[in-house]
């Protein structure tokens, strides 16, 4: 029996705008998205840039419903026509709840007479229907309704991590045949809250995403979202579904190291991606290229670059790297699954985007980063890296969608 697993479907929302051709026309191009931010006041912050999406319906659903429907529409699936296949589908969305409707109500409780009061802690309520309605798990308890799915849904909030740990985890329940198909992915959208406690750690740039320069300043918050459809191959080939590209394999690590900054010698990614190849039955010299987290703080950037040389020895250096978040910006919960859909069409295109705003080179960082700008190469497996705050580290390894 084929265990293999495919993407047949994805949709895709970026600062740039939705679909794929937005991520060409950008990324790819190595244009980025970063503006002013407008939909609410940065007057009292540091940084004042962020990549929002120019849409006035930015809200969860909105970002869901819209991935969902791409994605079902590029496998060839309706989700009103095609209950029967979908009924066992598993849903995994990284996200942490919607969190501009969390703090209009953290701001209404604690500007109430009660709230006054008693203070913020005694006067939220947890079980109150507004909080419960906009915590993680809703976002995948709605998806799954959407679909019409009544199999296993799930909620990641394992912070920049969680969407490709949602993807692993769709990925490991067709493996072990507790599905045939999975809805995952991951959402993000830009809010206040997060913004601002980013911009009090002074982790922001000032203008541009900068990975691996001598200057790099830190990362700018972004809006983003995708989901991705995985299949068995062989349900895709069973109903004639043309594979995007093939989910090859994944790893997981928590090195713990501190709360915030990644460890120095990059220890917890390279188990991460070590796990991955050895998920995948690969060498290193089987990589073609990977879509580093690439931040752009000082911090992260060096730890990277160490973590790749760790893995990939002499191979680092003949391997291309680079950051799309010079492009994107850090889309927080839902940058795993967008970076894979990049990834994606890397494969697709056989293109590697470039690592954008690129400036002085810093000595420490010698890997080939990919800062000429787009450049075409034959691709056949491509990684793509991230990491999160606590220690968390994820790896996936995407392969060509190779029909049969």
């Amino acid at each position: 029996m084929d265990k293999s697993v495919v993407i047949t479907g994805l949709g895709v929302i970026t600062p740039f705008g939705k679909g794929l051709e937005a991520i060409r026309s950008y990324t790819f191009a190595g244009r980025h998205g970063f503006t002013d931010i407008e939909s609410f006041s940065t007057a009292l912050n540091h940084a004042k840039r962020g990549g929002e999406l120019k849409d006035r319906d930015r809200t969860f659903r909105a970002f869901s419903r819209y991935c969902i429907d791409e994605a079902l529409a590029m496998a060839g699936l309706d989700r009103t026509k095609n209950q029967e296949l979908l009924k066992d589908a598993v849903v995994a969305i990284g996200n942490v709840g919607e969190g501009i409707g969390l703090e209009h109500y953290y701001q209404t409780q604690y500007s109430s007479e009660t709230g006054a009061e008693l203070g913020l802690q005694a006067a939220v309520d947890v079980d109150d229907p507004l909080i419960r309605q906009r915590d993680p798990f809703r976002a995948a308890e709605e998806a799954a309704a959407y679909i019409g799915s009544t199999n296993v849904r799930i909620a990641f909030s394992n912070a920049c991590v969680a969407s490709v740990n949602a993807i692993g985890y769709g990925y490991e329940q067709i493996r072990k045949g507790r599905a045939s198909c999975a809805l995952v992915g991951g959402i993000h959208v830009l809010n206040p809250f997060v913004f601002h406690n980013f911009d009090s750690n002074r982790a922001m740039a000032s203008d541009v995403v900068r990975p691996f320069s001598l200057e790099r300043d830190g990362l700018l918050i972004s809006d983003g979202a995708a989901m991705l459809l995985l299949e068995s191959r062989e349900r895709a080939r069973q109903r004639q579904a043309r594979p995007l590209a093939e989910l090859l394999g994944w790893g997981l690590s928590a090195d713990g190291f501190h709360v915030t900054q990644p460890h120095p010698e990059g220890n917890g990614l390279a188990r991460a991606m070590q796990a991955a190849l050895r998920s995948a039955h690969l060498s290193p010299a089987d990589i073609d290229y990977i879509n580093a987290h690439g931040t752009g703080t000082p911090l992260n950037d060096r730890s990277e670059t160490k973590a790749v040389k760790q893995v990939f020895g002499k191979e680092a250096y003949r391997l291309p790297v680079s950051s799309t978040k010079s492009t994107t910006g850090h889309m927080l919960e839902a940058t795993g699954a967008v970076e894979a859909v990049i990834s994606i069409v890397a494969l697709m295109d056989q293109q590697i985007p470039p690592t954008a705003n690129y400036g002085t080179p810093d000595p420490e960082l010698d890997l080939d980063y990919v800062t000429e700008g787009v450049r075409a190469a034959p691709l056949h497996m491509v990684m793509s890296n991230s990491s999160a705050f606590g220690g968390n580290n994820c790896s996936l390894i995407l392969g060509k969608g190779e029909v049969g």
